[in-house]
């Protein structure tokens, strides 16, 4: 593939809501609170779990940490989680790919096996393939994973050796 961009981010901060009641409303009352702050928020993932809770999880800046501790710890109870937790030693490396490209179930096959290879485990995963939806414009097929700050110099580096970045 002749275009490929992968991109390297150790200034996040994961946070997760955990065990939060599947109903209506959490999500807006938890983003709500951060938009009032002025916190930018990025990768949100929800996955719904057994019991009616699911672990609502995104990525905050490093640099807003000590605001948005208490502040999610206040949300949480108001919205019913189970609790929330900070994981601070993350990276987030990001492929990017041409959008639509017969190529890109190659290129996830060849990401993943790496980071495997390079002994970097990933903890979440987040795509948008905007080209397999019919996009008329050019743009990116983007995938974001999550891993363990130890390990992630190391898998950037085989990444870029790998698809000659």
């Amino acid at each position: 593939m002749d275009k490929i961009k992968i991109d390297f981010d150790k200034d996040c901060i994961h946070v997760v809501f955990l065990g939060l009641p599947n109903i209506p409303g959490g999500a807006a009352k938890i983003f709500g609170a951060l938009c009032e702050r002025g916190v930018r928020v990025d990768m949100i993932t929800q996955n719904t779990m057994r019991g009616g809770r699911s672990d609502l999880s995104f990525l905050i800046r490093r640099d807003r940490l000590e605001e948005v501790i208490p502040l999610c710890r206040e949300v949480s109870s108001k919205v019913g989680a189970q609790g929330v937790s900070f994981a601070t030693e993350v990276a987030a490396i990001t492929v990017r790919m041409e959008a639509g490209s017969p190529e890109t179930p190659q290129v996830l096959a060849k990401m993943f096996s790496t980071l495997a290879e390079a002994g970097v485990n990933v903890e979440i995963i987040n795509s948008t393939f905007p080209g397999g939806t019919g996009a008329s414009s050019p743009t990116w097929d983007t995938v974001v994973c999550i891993v363990s700050l130890t390990h992630a110099e190391e898998g950037l580096k085989a990444l870029r050796e790998v698809f000659g970045v």
